[in-house]
């Protein structure tokens, strides 16, 4: 897992180089930096969006991709609230329609102490093994994480969410969320006998920690995903 991330990357810096490089010599006139390095962050989380099968991730980085070549494009008229609007309607109307596409089939990292990210085989969400999946839009909410699980699956779409994991279990004392949120916040409560592990990618987001965790916990939570225009909290309770 952790050579197929390094070789994404790498492709993605070497691609940032090429346009830096390219924009430099003229090639892309008009185009500054900051803009090409925008545009190879969000491609990154257009792919990783498509692999995830995350509606809003996909269509938010293509709504941003439109934003800032809009020029290019010659679509400033559907920028940036119209096509802003677009990638909420769509991202809340494609989950009402498909609300088991991301999580009726999907990888779980199968977590090891001392190493969060190591992907192991797939589990099937309606087999109920340890896997529970909370989706938030346009709204507030509060979800109770109870028995033992092994995955939760978080999406939350211009909404709050507090999730509370105090009368949760972790399956051989491992397990992982992943955090889907595009303009809101999530905080999740944890005990603070947990060692939680924060792997997130942000756009215009933050993520953060509260309370005071336990670095050498024999739980061990590994929080990953994506914040796009918003924020995730994590407190120790």
């Amino acid at each position: 897992m952790r050579g197929k991330n390094n070789i994404f990357w790498g492709i993605m810096l070497v691609l940032g180089a090429v346009l830096l490089l390219a924009g430099r010599m003229g090639y892309l006139e008009g185009i500054s930096y900051g803009s090409i390095l925008l545009n190879v962050a969000l491609a990154v989380f257009l792919i990783k969006g498509i692999f995830r099968r995350s509606f809003g991730t996909i269509l938010f980085s293509l709504a941003f991709l439109v934003i800032i070549n809009d020029e290019l494009l010659h679509l400033e008229e559907i920028t940036p609230w119209p096509v802003l609007g677009a990638a909420l309607l769509g991202t809340i109307g494609l989950n009402l329609l498909f609300p088991g596409f991301k999580y009726g089939k999907r990888f779980v990292p199968r977590i090891r102490t001392g190493s969060c990210w190591r992907t192991g085989g797939t589990v099937n969400v309606d087999d109920n093994g340890g896997v529970v999946s909370f989706e938030n839009i346009f709204s507030s909410a509060v979800k109770y994480v109870s028995g033992a699980v092994s995955f939760v699956g978080i999406d939350n779409v211009f909404g709050s969410m507090e999730v509370y994991f105090m009368d949760a279990g972790l399956v051989d004392n491992n397990a992982s969320v992943t955090v889907d949120l595009v303009f809101g916040e999530v905080v999740l409560y944890v005990p603070a006998s947990w060692r939680v592990k924060v792997k997130t990618e942000n756009i215009f987001a933050s993520t953060d920690e509260s309370g005071r965790g336990i670095c050498d916990g024999e739980n061990v939570l590994c929080v990953g995903g994506s914040v796009v225009f918003g924020h995730l909290g994590i407190v120790y309770v």
